[in-house]
């Protein structure tokens, strides 16, 4: 008898997902604003984050998004990850992304492991820098905003 065990990211929000990469310039033109107010900072997309294998998800807010692709392997060569999926143990994984020149796709990737280490650490820290090879697992309670995605567009459109 076989058992296996697949880590199941959370379902995303399509209509989100898309108003957010539509809009992708804009938000990262406000960057520092977003990074500045917790109601944008702490909006979350669902769908967004690390699903790994024996850990409980990692769900990441905006702030958290823009934070790990400006400073870590959360982007790489133009693709921006936005659900990592997979077992932290094997390294296997699908991990989901967008970028300008394919739109909505995935693909595997090597870095897997250190993404799920520099979200956890982030949300451990404040920082994305790994300064242990001992992670904590443990992943904190946060406020979620009131905001949605395009509550958040809306606003960024008419400063």
């Amino acid at each position: 008898m076989t058992i296996q065990f697949f880590a199941k990211p959370d379902e995303p929000n399509n209509d989100d997902l898309q108003a957010f990469f539509d809009n992708f310039d804009l938000i990262q033109q406000h960057k520092e604003e977003i990074y500045a107010n917790p109601e944008y900072c702490n909006i979350y997309i669902q769908g967004c984050g690390a699903f790994p294998l024996y850990v409980q998800p990692i769900r990441l807010s905006l702030g958290e998004l823009l934070k790990l692709w400006d400073e870590t392997s959360w982007q790489q060569d133009g693709k921006y990850f936005y659900s990592c999926t997979g077992s932290p143990l094997s390294g296997s994984n699908s991990s989901k992304y967008w970028s300008k020149g394919d739109g909505f796709s995935y693909t595997s990737t090597k870095t897997f492991g250190n993404q799920i280490r520099s979200a956890l650490w982030l949300l451990q820290t404040g920082s994305t820098d790994i300064k242990s090879r001992c992670t904590p697992i443990e992943v904190p309670n946060r406020e979620p905003s009131k905001l949605t995605i395009t509550d958040l567009i809306g606003i960024l459109r008419k400063e």
